[in-house]
């Protein structure tokens, strides 16, 4: 998000394609933020999977966290992709030509 930041704070919103274009730009860094996040907690789980050797609550947390881990992909891949879902959901149109 601070990535962000300066495009926002200096953005001329003129037209109501500048805010889907902010809102859009802002969700697929989102998006990419949480599947890097649960992509570490896989691979957490995984370390956690190996190294429990044969003990019931490390097997437990190790479920628990690709649980969550799972769930954290599923949110990136609606996050990146959100406008669509609504669209076909709603059925309208999603603006692509932006005066300029």
């Amino acid at each position: 998000m601070l990535v962000l930041a300066p495009g926002i704070a200096f953005a001329q919103i003129t037209h109501i394609c500048d805010i889907i274009n902010i809102v859009d730009t802002a969700a697929t860094w989102f998006g990419y933020f949480v599947f890097i996040v649960a992509m570490m907690a896989v691979l957490y789980a995984a370390l956690l999977y190996m190294t429990a050797a044969g003990n019931e609550e490390t097997v437990k947390k190790a479920h628990t966290v690709l649980v969550y881990a799972l769930i954290g992909i599923a949110v990136a891949l609606l996050a990146t992709s959100a406008a669509k879902i609504v669209q076909k959901t709603v059925g309208g149109t999603i603006t692509t030509t932006c005066p300029r």
